[in-house]
């Protein structure tokens, strides 16, 4: 892995572009589509090169190894996206700690719940009529 590190300049220039989520002076972060997009158009043999030049990105980025490393690390991971397809990291899902909770947004929070369990009860209990 190149050492590369971003001036200022170049990291508003990466941020400005729509296929970039984020950038700091040592990563690049890019969107979830082109992402996708890339490992489409990879399938469909074309370079890693041509396929940033496609979607505008500056020459430094395009003569680097960012291209080609990238794109074979989506490739790696795209079977994995394939059969989540909802997310690319899964969260962890968050404990509610009642301890930190007002009584109100506990009552609230309790009814919700109870209005959501009812409702799948319904469904699950379903008589014809």
């Amino acid at each position: 892995m190149t050492k590369i590190k971003y001036n200022k300049k170049q990291i508003e220039e990466l941020k400005n572009n729509s296929n970039v989520r984020n950038c700091t002076s040592k990563h690049i972060v890019f969107s979830k589509e082109f992402k996708l997009q890339a490992v489409k158009l990879a399938n469909e043999y074309i370079s890693a090169k041509e396929i940033f030049k496609q979607f505008w990105f500056p020459e430094y980025i395009i003569n680097s190894d960012v291209p080609s490393n990238s794109l074979a690390r989506w490739k790696i991971l795209s079977k994995k996206w394939i059969v989540e397809e909802t997310k690319w990291r899964p969260k962890k899902e968050k404990n509610l700690d009642f301890s930190k909770m007002s009584l109100e947004e506990q009552n609230e929070y309790l009814r919700t719940e109870n209005q959501y369990l009812k409702e799948l009860h319904k469904q699950i209990y379903w008589e014809y009529p």
